[in-house]
């Protein structure tokens, strides 16, 4: 997020962390905004935020 200015996709984070499953990516996604690691903008494809 701080190099490129904004959030990554779901689809971009898989490819970085070697998550085929966009599932799996949204699961671990939702795991951290359970433990209020992050904030999701549900409805955007960057609408991630660092809490």
């Amino acid at each position: 997020m701080a190099d490129q200015g904004e959030a990554p996709t779901v689809v971009e984070i898989g490819v970085e962390v070697g998550l085929r499953s966009r599932s799996s990516v949204v699961y671990q996604l939702r795991k951290l905004e359970e433990k209020h690691a992050i904030r999701r903008n549900r409805g955007r494809a960057r609408g991630i935020r660092l809490t």
